[in-house]
C-alpha cells in the first residue's frame, strides 16, 4: 500500500511540473502600417473625386490620432470643411492644402 501511495505522490508531483507548460508560443503579429493619409489626399488633390475616398480618408486620420493626436484633430476638423465642399476645385485646393501640413 505504501509503494501504491508513494507511486501516486511521484506521479502527481511529475504531472504538476511536467504538465504545467507554458503551451505553444505564440508570434507577435505584425501589424501593416496604415494607408497614408497624404497619398490619399494628393489623390483626391488630382483628381478632385472626395466621395470614392471619404470613408478611407477618415479613417487614416483618425489613425494618425496614434502618432501625433494634435495634428489629427487639426485634420479631422479641415476633413469636416472638405466634406461640406461641393465645387470640385475647392475640394482639389482644401485637399492639396491638409496634405502640405503632414
Amino acid at each position: 500500500m505504501t509503494s501504491a501511495v508513494r507511486f501516486v505522490g511521484v506521479m502527481l508531483f511529475v504531472v504538476a511540473v511536467i504538465g504545467c507548460g507554458g503551451g505553444r508560443e505564440t508570434g507577435q503579429v505584425v501589424q501593416p502600417p496604415p494607408p497614408d493619409a497624404k497619398f490619399t489626399l494628393e489623390k483626391v488633390a488630382d483628381t478632385g473625386n472626395l466621395s470614392a475616398h471619404k470613408t478611407q480618408l477618415h479613417d487614416e486620420l483618425q489613425g494618425l490620432g496614434e502618432s501625433d493626436p494634435e495634428m489629427s484633430q487639426e485634420l479631422l476638423g479641415e476633413y469636416e470643411q472638405l466634406t461640406s465642399l461641393s465645387d470640385t476645385a475647392a475640394i482639389q485646393a482644401k485637399a492639396r492644402e491638409m496634405a502640405d501640413k503632414l
